[in-house]
């Protein structure tokens, strides 16, 4: 079978990365040590496809600094097609403080930069990269505008079309929600599309339920370490998670998106392509930083042969 052409959407950020021994308290000072990592949620998602082997193009806006060299260089080592790249004369490129504790949990704080520049006309030409019968995957991080001409030109382009709402903001209208279809938020986004508590199997078929209401065709919450629920018009079903020890819990969506958008692209069933997600995001979250955390596919095979033996025995 044909793997179908893939394209993300999305902000790409230089994440400079504190890792502490825990996350500091309001007012509180810690001492931690500095990296510095390639990410943002879009570039995060298109790397992750690109480490398992497919050839995954993305759209996305980068500075003409130091910064945006860095992140450009970085997509194209890793296989990102960059040829949708585009780069903002006078521009500086988003960046991210990211702080890590030992037991994996982050905070992050966003400064946007080039990535708030993408308007709906540079929307409008980027499409001339979305090749027939794409797969294409969005994230929020973009302005809502630009998101709004995208979902606006499924229509046109015959794409299918995945959506990761985060971070949440409020304006996507109805009919940008009605050409989703999958929506992809955790349990804390999935909250705040709803108003639903996520603390078990019936609120998570409940908080679908709710989300399938705002348009989209399904839905596919991701549970941490509760695993996924996903539900459409037909079906729901639940993939429990894989247990990891768990060192650095940054972009394990994004690799979780990426996986399931470069699964669905492979053609495998819909229940093994979560399966697939589940194993790509808890390899990420063994490892540190966001893109360097990516698996390769052969890592993803062996984990999954690994974990079936086990689940034989």
């Amino acid at each position: 079978m044909r793997t179908a052409p893939l394209i993300f959407f999305g902000t790409t950020n230089l994440d400079l990365c504190f890792n502490v021994e825990r996350l500091p308290t309001p007012g509180e000072s810690l001492i931690g040590s500095l990296v510095r990592h390639p990410g943002g949620k879009g570039a995060n998602q298109a790397v992750a496809a690109a480490r398992l082997g497919l050839k995954p193009k993305l759209f996305t806006r980068l500075g003409d600094d130091e910064a945006g060299g860095v992140l450009m260089q970085s997509l194209k080592s890793a296989g990102v097609n960059t040829d949708a790249v585009q780069i903002g004369s006078g521009e500086r490129s988003g960046s991210a403080l990211v702080m890590v504790g030992d037991d994996g949990g982050n905070m992050i704080v966003i400064d946007p930069g080039a990535n708030a520049n993408v308007t709906p006309e540079l929307i409008d030409k980027a499409a001339a990269h979305i090749e027939p019968k794409s797969i294409v995957v969005a994230e929020m991080g973009l302005p809502i505008e630009a998101l709004e001409r995208l979902f606006f030109l499924k229509e046109q382009h015959r794409f299918r079309l995945i959506f990761n709402p985060a971070p949440v903001r409020p304006g996507l209208s109805h009919a940008a929600w009605s050409s989703v279809d999958f929506v992809t938020p955790n349990e804390s986004e999935a909250y705040e599309l709803t108003g639903i508590e996520i603390d078990g199997h019936d609120a998570a078929a409940e908080a679908a339920k709710a989300l399938l209401a705002l348009g989209p065709k399904a839905a596919l919450i991701t549970l941490g370490e509760r695993g996924a629920f996903y539900a459409d018009r037909t079906q729901t079903f639940h993939v429990p998670a894989f247990p990891v020890v768990v060192v650095d819990t940054t972009a394990a969506g994004d690799a979780f998106n990426g996986g399931f958008a470069a699964a669905l692209a492979r053609g495998v069933t819909l229940r093994d392509a979560v399966r697939q997600a589940m194993a790509v995001a808890a390899l990420c979250v063994t490892r540190r930083g966001a893109q360097p955390s990516m698996p390769t596919a052969s890592e993803v095979d062996e984990f999954l042969n690994h974990k079936t033996l086990l689940e034989i025995r």
